[in-house]
């Protein structure tokens, strides 16, 4: 329990930096200096006004100096990235035994999908900054730590040689492919239909991120369950705000974040779908051989 405690505040914290992420990295200013500031008063923030969630609730969402309200974001982003870290702690290493790296490495991919979320609530874009950084490390980290595509064995594995850093090698770059190159061909077929430009390239990067590190299997399995995230809620944002543009990037965030949870069902599922289709192939070779 203690180490479950210790993690969700690691988490608050580094949602403090997050936040500072979010509003820096299109602003493109440096993430470390200067310290931060009132967006009102331009007054200095001292450490003790700082303290994820708890100084937010004592000065009830206002600067200590010139009273400005702050804005609710802060406090909301903290709290994810907390329960982020505390879920992934829990789940990954308590229950599933898996090695500490591993958890670290979804807590980086969850910290990257909640920039690129609530940039794209704000800005409608998904900074390149963040995608082009995941796209670079996701190989890299497949390769150092090939277990993120075989611990589970079977379950997870994908095996084209006999050398496990080059089978979960090849593995990312399949998943950045497939994840990637899905979202691509449906703004294609969608631009072609709407005759405007449907979905960001932006969104393209983002999947081709996450793919690089869940897989081919998780990607696709995310992009079919994004839509239906996007039908729930983008829906009553465009009544509520009539808005023309609905940011895809929350929705393909929260759509992985459930795979990676529950990775063991959709690969097992989709395992037993490929199982089924390679029976039938093979009944069907055997037939028109025979």
């Amino acid at each position: 329990m203690c180490f479950i405690l210790c993690s969700l505040v690691f988490g608050l914290v580094i949602g403090s930096f997050l936040n500072v992420c979010i509003y820096r990295i299109p602003e493109d200013k440096s993430l470390f200096f200067p310290g931060s500031t009132c967006p009102y008063c331009g007054r200095s923030i001292k450490w003790y006004d700082n303290i994820p969630l708890i100084s937010y609730l004592i000065l009830r969402g206002r600067c200590r100096f010139c009273k400005g309200r702050i804005s609710p974001i802060y406090p909301v982003v903290e709290a994810l990235t907390g329960f982020l870290f505390g879920s992934l702690f829990y789940y990954f290493i308590i229950l599933r035994h898996e090695p500490f790296y591993i958890c670290l490495i979804y807590a980086g991919l969850g910290c990257a999908l909640i920039i690129c979320t609530f940039v794209d609530l704000k800005l409608r874009i998904i900074p390149n900054e963040v995608t082009y950084t995941g796209l670079a490390l996701a190989p890299i980290l497949s390769f150092t730590f090939p277990e993120l595509h075989h611990f589970q064995g079977k379950l997870r594995c994908f095996t084209i040689t006999e050398n496990p850093r080059i089978d979960a090698l090849a593995a990312s770059f399949l998943g950045i492919v497939v994840a990637g190159g899905l979202i691509f061909l449906t703004g294609i077929v969608a631009k072609a239909i709407l005759k405007r430009e449907a979905m960001g390239f932006g969104d393209v990067k983002l999947m081709g991120m996450v793919g690089g590190i869940i897989g081919w299997k998780l990607g696709i399995v995310a992009f079919f369950i994004a839509p239906f995230f996007g039908l729930l809620m983008g829906i009553p944002m465009l009544i509520l705000k009539k808005a023309n543009i609905i940011p895809y990037a929350p929705f393909l965030s929260l759509a992985s974040l459930i795979c990676i949870y529950l990775q063991d069902f959709f690969i097992s599922s989709i395992n037993s779908y490929i199982d089924l289709y390679n029976q039938i192939l093979v009944s069907l070779i055997s037939r028109t051989t025979t």
